[in-house]
C-alpha cells in the first residue's frame, strides 16, 4: 500500500483528496495535517466522514510526515514552497498550489508578485499534466499539479497547437468553488446568486502555465484568456477559439492524440459541466466552422476534481506505477 500524507486540508482540494483517497485500493491516509483546527478529528471539520473516516488532524511536523511514500501539499502558493523544500528528497510530493508550475523564476515573480522562496526546485518539479508528460512524471519527486483554468485549455488546444496562428482566445467560466473555501468579498451567496461577471481581464494568473506547456509544441502560442464566475458550485467549461493554418478532419485528429487516454473524452455534442461533475473526466467538442476558418474546442471539467484533486491522484498513480484509473473510477453525479 502507498502510505499517503496530506498537508492543508480545511480547504475544498484537501476534501476532496480524502474522498478519493478513502475509495483507493492502493493506498491509505497515514496523516492529516492543517496549520488550523489541530487537534479536531476530520468528522469535526467534515461531519460527512462521521463514521467513515475519524482521524485526529495533526500540526505538521516534518520528521514525522516526511516517513509516508507521498505528500500531497494543498496549502497556498508561497506557503507551499516553504514545505516542499523541508520536504524534498525525503518523500515524494505532489504540490497543488502555482509554486512550482512555472519553470522561469522570473516569470512566477513577475505574475504572482513575491519572491520564490524554493526556486532551487524548479528544475526538478515536472508539470503534472499527465496526457502530455506522463513518461517524465513516471520518475519525478516533485509534480507540480496543473491549475484548474490550465487543465481545460492546454487539454483543448494541445493537439493542434502546432498549426495554430495568431492568438489563441479562450472564454472559460468556473463556478465559485474554484476560489477557495475561505470567504472573499464578492462570493457571497448574494453577490454570486444570479449574477455573472467577468475577472482578472487584465491577465490572469494561468496565462503563463497555458503558454509554458503549449510552447512545448509551439513557441508562438499566445493566449488570451478571459475567466468568468458561474453562480455554481463546481465546474469548468472553457470555449478556445483557434485560427489554424491547415484545415484537417480535427475530430479525428482529437481522438487519434487522446486515443490512449482514458480521462479525455473527445465526444459528438457540445458538453455540460453536468456531463464530469465529481469525475476526473475532460470531455471535449471539436468544431471547425469553414466560414470563419477557426477551430472551437468546447472544454469541460471539475476544477476540484480533473483541475486539482483527482489529477493530484492521477499524477500519484502515475508515479507509483499502479493503474491511472485507481481511485478515480465513476460517473457524473448528477442531479
Amino acid at each position: 500500500m502507498i502510505k499517503v500524507g496530506i498537508v492543508g486540508i480545511t480547504g475544498f482540494t484537501g476534501l476532496e483528496l480524502i474522498k478519493i483517497l478513502l475509495n483507493h485500493n492502493e493506498a491509505t491516509i497515514e496523516h492529516v495535517c492543517s496549520r488550523s483546527e489541530v487537534g479536531k478529528k476530520i468528522c469535526e471539520v467534515y461531519p460527512q466522514f462521521r463514521g467513515v473516516f475519524d482521524k485526529d488532524i495533526e500540526a505538521i511536523d516534518i520528521d514525522e510526515i516526511c516517513k509516508v511514500d507521498v505528500i500531497f501539499l494543498a496549502l497556498p502558493h508561497t506557503v507551499s514552497a516553504g514545505f516542499a523544500k523541508k520536504l524534498y528528497g525525503k518523500t515524494k510530493i505532489v504540490d497543488l498550489s502555482a509554486d512550482f508550475r512555472l519553470r522561469d523564476v522570473k516569470e512566477y515573480e513577475k505574475w504572482y508578485k513575491t519572491n520564490h522562496i524554493a526556486k532551487e526546485l524548479l528544475n526538478g518539479a515536472v508539470y503534472g499534466l499527465v496526457e502530455l508528460n506522463r513518461e517524465q512524471i513516471k520518475g519525478a519527486d516533485l509534480i507540480a499539479n496543473p491549475g484548474c483554468y490550465a487543465t481545460s485549455v492546454i487539454l483543448a488546444v494541445a493537439p493542434v497547437a502546432k498549426y495554430s496562428v495568431g492568438t489563441i482566445i479562450s472564454d472559460s467560466k468556473s463556478g465559485v468553488s474554484g476560489a477557495g473555501r475561505r470567504l472573499k468579498e464578492g462570493l457571497e451567496f448574494c453577490e454570486v446568486n444570479e449574477n455573472f461577471k467577468a475577472y482578472s481581464i487584465y491577465g490572469h494568473r494561468h496565462i503563463p502555465e497555458m503558454e509554458q506547456e503549449l510552447r512545448k509544441i509551439n513557441q508562438n502560442v499566445k493566449i488570451e484568456f478571459i475567466p468568468h464566475l458561474l453562480p455554481i458550485q463546481r465546474g469548468i467549461l472553457s470555449t478556445v477559439y483557434i485560427k489554424v493554418n491547415k484545415k484537417l478532419d480535427f475530430v479525428k485528429l482529437y481522438k487519434e492524440f487522446y486515443g490512449k487516454d482514458y480521462f479525455v473524452r473527445v465526444i459528438d455534442t457540445p458538453p455540460t459541466i453536468n456531463n464530469i461533475k465529481g469525475t476526473n473526466f475532460c470531455d471535449l467538442y471539436v468544431y471547425f466552422d469553414e466560414r470563419t476558418d477557426m477551430l472551437i474546442v468546447v472544454s469541460v471539467i471539475d476544477n476540484l476534481i480533473k483541475g486539482a484533486s483527482g489529477q493530484a491522484v492521477q499524477n500519484m498513480n502515475v508515479m507509483f506505477g499502479i493503474d491511472e484509473k485507481e481511485g478515480l473510477g465513476g460517473y457524473s453525479y448528477y442531479p
